[in-house]
């Protein structure tokens, strides 16, 4: 802000806890901070009926976890039912997408 330029108190004041948008303030009545309770964040997903089990190794971990990104954002796939240890890609998928995400997950 230049020197000779004082504080715009009328701005400051309309833009005081807009931010982020979705997270009311905790001040507010609804009496949470969150857009969304704890506990449905924290709840586990169901597990996918009849899935099945697709892996793909990789030659090191960040390279499986960038193939998982691109795999949550293409196919969609959901986070919850992925699992990577060391560099093993572990997906849980329903039965009729296995042939689809099978190649999304060799061309990752």
């Amino acid at each position: 802000m230049p020197a000779n330029r004082k504080p715009d108190a009328s701005q400051d004041e309309a833009v005081r806890e807009t931010f982020p948008a979705s997270d009311p303030p905790a001040s507010m009545a609804s009496g949470s901070a969150r857009a969304v309770p704890a506990e449905v964040l924290l709840e586990a997903s169901a597990p996918v009926p009849g899935a099945v089990t697709l892996r793909r190794h990789f030659a090191d971990a960040g390279a499986a976890k960038l193939a998982l990104e691109s795999l949550v954002r293409d196919a969609p796939i959901d986070r919850e039912a992925a699992s990577i240890d060391g560099a093993e890609l572990r997906l849980a998928v329903p039965p009729g997408d296995v042939e689809r995400i099978r190649g999304l997950l060799q061309r990752a």
